[in-house]
């Protein structure tokens, strides 16, 4: 992870006393802070600038392709004007101003694509355009979706008619769909505002269902989904229904449309939730309707067995919050020294928390007779279906896989879920999540919250390797005070994602 430098000055003693030796930080501003308040959604007005600005496309350079989407890259000359907006036969696509660099991939549609691309401050727009012909079969089935703010995730979700489920983590279509992940530049998957690109040669008779699943990313709390569904494309029978909905809510998942594909050479049928008059729903979506996948986020029973039960989480709450801080005065010879990262501290304290010690073991892991560690039982390791594989690293035939290891993105996104940004939900065994959007290497930081020792506290690798590795125990009145606005766990700091809590304890909210 990172190297984070938030104090200068932390001691740990004994740790039932917890003595600590903290700075004093002079209490800071974030909600002026230039370099936030930037990056809250999509700037509208063009910024103050001495001279109009230039643009130049590199790519394309016109001519013919063959490929499926079209990559879009050049250069504008004012590092500020953000975002570029690309526009390709009428349709406004956004990409990111890294620098004054940009390169996207688009889809292309069959035959003339127009491209034109514009970068604009106060004192003007630069335009450059191409065409470029896209020699493609015409494809009966392509879904668009983008959204209009940089900095969030309005993934997309494909469930097919056999019910598989095509989205970023499986890209493979049963049926012979493709997915192409939201790509910028040589960066895959990453939060902007797309696009996410499915297309279908020869869609299987049946339900397509179509979701977004929603993260913000910084303080966004809101964007706009903008998904396109073109049916026929390249035929004389071409249509476009394009749908958007507003998303709110961090985690939420909202069906965007079901799309049927009927035999007899019928045309495909569309059906928006929420916006079509619900008796003219197709009574093949109708049917599909009722036995149709969950969404994510939603549990089955089944799921609901997998939760640990209710009488050991508070002994594994108080029992990961104390390994953690022991590692800031002794780190234990049982923590694989290549392993100490903010992410390797939540992996190592929850998997020693969630084992069966004795004695001799609690001895050999460096842990004192006084330090209290009140075990889980036997019931909560046969919760996690793999252990002591008890992180999930992603799916393996539609099933979850579990193993030892897991970064930290691999973390908040398989193994904990968004509680809240509300700092007074956290729990001891919580984490405080972070990330820089533009540290594209090491992107996330975590912290573990410890609850009344005596103060809430938080605890966390800093990052660093060598002599300058260590665990550190920080107070979170002075977290809040940070004179570095990117670690005040604060709502209105766009790089503090949220309070996380392991998906295994039953979620608060029932």
């Amino acid at each position: 992870m990172r190297t984070v430098r938030l104090f200068t000055c932390l001691s740990i003693g004994a740790l039932v006393a917890l003595p600590l030796c903290l700075t004093r930080l002079v209490h800071a501003t974030p909600t002026t802070a230039p370099d936030i308040l930037a990056r809250r959604g999509l700037q509208q007005i063009p910024h103050e600038a001495s001279a109009a600005p230039v643009i130049a496309l590199n790519k394309p350079s016109g001519g013919w392709t063959s490929a499926m989407q079209i990559l879009v890259a050049g250069t504008c000359s004012d590092t500020q004007a953000d975002p570029i907006v690309i526009n390709i036969n009428g349709v406004r696509y956004y990409a990111r101003n890294n620098n004054g660099s940009f390169a996207r991939s688009f889809p292309a549609a069959k035959g003339k694509n127009s491209i034109i691309a514009e970068c604009a401050n106060n004192k003007g727009v630069a335009k450059a355009s191409a065409t470029v012909d896209a020699v493609i079969p015409a494809m009966p089935f392509k879904v668009v979706l983008t959204s209009d703010t940089n900095s969030v995730y309005t993934d997309l979700h494909i469930y097919e008619p056999d019910k598989s489920h095509v989205y970023w983590a499986d890209t493979h279509s049963n049926s012979g769909g493709l997915f192409f992940l939201n790509n910028d530049g040589d960066s895959f998957d990453q939060a902007g505002y797309g696009p996410y690109l499915y297309v279908h040669p020869a869609p299987p008779l049946g339900v397509f269902r179509i979701d977004t699943n929603y993260w913000p990313g910084g303080a966004e709390q809101h964007t706009l989904a903008n998904l396109d569904i073109i049916l026929d494309e390249g035929l004389p029978s071409e249509s476009h229904r394009r749908v958007q909905k507003p998303l709110a809510r961090p985690g939420e998942t909202q069906t965007l449309a079901y799309v049927l594909f009927s035999g007899n050479r019928q045309p495909a049928k569309v059906f928006v939730p929420n916006q079509d008059n619900e008796r003219d729903m197709p009574p093949e979506i109708r049917d599909f309707i009722k036995h149709e996948p969950l969404r994510e986020g939603e549990l089955t029973n089944a799921d609901a067995r997998r939760y640990l039960p209710d009488p050991d989480e508070t002994a594994l709450r108080e029992s990961v919050t104390n390994i953690a801080l022991l590692q800031a005065q002794r780190p234990s010879p049982f923590w694989e020294p290549k392993q100490r990262d903010c992410a390797g501290l939540v992996r190592f304290s929850y998997r020693i928390a969630l084992e069966a010690r004795d004695s001799k073991r609690t001895a050999k892991l460096g842990i004192p007779n006084q330090l209290k560690l009140p075990p889980v039982s036997p019931q909560a390791r046969l919760a996690l279906p793999d252990f002591p594989k008890i992180w999930q690293t992603g799916f393996s035939n539609n099933s979850p896989s579990y193993g030892y290891f897991a970064d930290a993105e691999t973390l908040i996104g398989y193994n904990f879920r968004l509680k809240s940004r509300q700092l007074e939900t956290a729990r001891s065994g919580d984490l405080l999540v972070y990330q820089k959007p533009m540290d594209n290497d090491e992107p996330y930081h975590l912290m573990l919250f410890a609850a009344a020792h005596p103060e809430n506290l938080v605890v966390y690798h800093n990052g660093a390797h060598g002599e300058e590795a260590q665990v550190r125990v920080v107070p979170v009145s002075e977290l809040l005070a940070s004179p570095d606005p990117v670690w005040i766990p604060s709502n209105e700091n766009p790089y503090f994602l949220g309070v996380y809590e392991w998906n295994r304890l039953r979620p608060q909210n029932g």
